[in-house]
């Protein structure tokens, strides 16, 4: 059985470990240009799959995580 929307409760959304570089942007809400750039300056993970590159959602959920606890301590 294939995941399709009709499945999900509305407003529910499927949650990748992996975006593209376009499809990050416009979630977080930088315009695409600025996060290509900062990618390629290395501030976000990515990860290339053939020809396409993306943002490695799950390293940064983790990274900021990681950073979220060095400010509590």
């Amino acid at each position: 059985m294939s995941l399709d929307q009709s499945y999900l409760p509305s407003g529910a959304a499927v949650c990748s470990p992996l975006m593209t570089r376009e499809a990050f942007a416009n979630a977080i809400g930088l315009p695409v240009g600025v996060l290509i750039a900062q990618a390629d300056r290395g501030y976000w993970p990515q990860m290339k799959v053939g020809r396409r590159v993306f943002i490695n959602v799950e390293a940064v959920r983790v990274l900021a995580a990681a950073r979220a606890q060095e400010a509590v301590l």
